[in-house]
């Protein structure tokens, strides 16, 4: 019986309340039936109509029923109304983007589900224990995966199995129909277009030593499509530099600043980056400072900036690649909703397309970097 959840508070209401709920639970009422308005009880009972409304109100609170527009109130379905626990396992919850995406998750979860956060660490062997303990636990796992394949049998078994997963951000190879992502080649082969409209013909690519990230690898492939047509070979312009767990590292700014010395002794120098994200951009805003050149002017600069505008030092001067977190996040759980329900999504990958923020000094390039700087070496 139920009467027991309905709190001890006014009699007349309490007593109400437990015989509609005892009638629910022996089946006299059933899923659907309209139960009698608070205006009816009230006359029936001989009871103030607040006292009704408080009645209906708690048993409404236990999910007993609900109220349906130009219906009333009816007897709740509870096989519909049944609480869930969703998972999200992540790498790093306090990173900002998955933080975003938490975030948005949370958001969008129907009422009364509840989110349980598991966190890998980037480390795949600790995300395969959480991912086997959370599927024994949870209805349903959204998960950003550790850095790598090394899960992709783990991934692949589980979702074969039936069980609702679904990735965001990146997949490991073979589970790439199960990610909601960044249209991120589309959104990079964009910028990178951009940069070469306003004239540059040189322009250096810096990567993340994750490059077996898939969404790292995505933003590669779309900086190689935008410059194929400049017939210049990439690879003396290309870097990958080691990112450390601290977004301020003086080992990563020192690696920037490195490349970007050692490209500017080329023979072509090149005249604007493109960064698969804002850590990076950071270090080489500060390499062009110390080289004396400003950005937008001198040197163009486009960057995926998933730390929000102010994260970049003078952001207005610099393209920006921003990623629709909300977007990523609501059609995972869509997506997740959908398996749990029985049903079967279309196959992925789903790309959601970026904004795409131009600096204001868009409309030319002024040539001033475009030579070799005085003093360097020719190749």
């Amino acid at each position: 019986m139920l009467y027991y959840t309905v709190a001890v508070l006014n009699k007349a209401w309490r007593e109400i309340a437990n015989d509609i709920a005892g009638r629910i639970e022996n089946g006299e009422l059933v899923p659907g039936e309209r139960i009698s308005s608070e205006e009816e009880i009230a006359s029936s009972l001989q009871v103030s109509r607040h006292t009704a409304h408080r009645a209906l109100n708690e048993l409404q609170k236990l999910g007993l029923v609900t109220r349906q527009r130009r219906w009333g109130t009816v007897v709740a379905d509870r096989t519909r109304t049944k609480k869930r626990q969703i998972a999200y396992l992540v790498d790093f919850a306090v990173s900002r983007f998955e933080a975003d995406v938490m975030m948005h998750i949370e958001h969008a979860l129907p009422d009364g589900d509840r989110l349980v956060v598991s966190t890998s660490k980037n480390d795949p062997e600790r995300e395969a224990e959480n991912l086997e303990k959370l599927r024994n636990e949870v209805d349903g796992i959204i998960c950003y995966p550790a850095d790598g394949d090394a899960n992709a049998e783990a991934f692949r078994r589980l979702a074969d199995s039936g069980y609702p997963l679904v990735l965001v951000d990146r997949a490991p190879r073979g589970c790439e129909d199960l990610v909601v992502l960044t249209d991120n080649q589309t959104a990079s082969a964009t910028a990178v277009r951009h940069l070469i409209a306003q004239g540059h013909r040189r322009i250096a690519f810096y990567g993340s030593n994750n490059d077996q990230a898939q969404s790292v690898r995505e933003r590669y492939l779309g900086y190689r499509e935008a410059v194929l047509g400049l017939g210049y070979p990439t690879r003396q312009y290309e870097r990958w530099i080691p990112l450390a767990l601290d977004e301020y590292s003086e080992a990563t700014f020192q690696s920037v600043s490195d490349a970007f010395t050692a490209m500017r002794c080329l023979k072509e120098p090149p005249t604007a980056a493109f960064c698969v994200q804002d850590r990076l951009a950071v270090g080489l805003i500060e390499a062009c400072s110390q080289h004396r050149l400003e950005i937008g002017v001198d040197f163009g600069i486009a960057t995926y900036n998933d730390y929000g505008p102010m994260f970049l030092r003078q952001h207005w001067h610099i393209d920006r690649i921003v990623q629709q977190v909300d977007q990523i996040s609501l059609t995972a759980v869509a997506r997740l909703n959908a398996l749990m329900q029985g049903e079967k999504p279309g196959p992925g990958p789903v790309r959601i397309p970026a904004q795409f923020v131009l600096s204001e000094e868009s409309e030319g390039f002024p040539k001033s970097s475009a030579a070799s700087p005085e003093g360097a070496a020719t190749v």
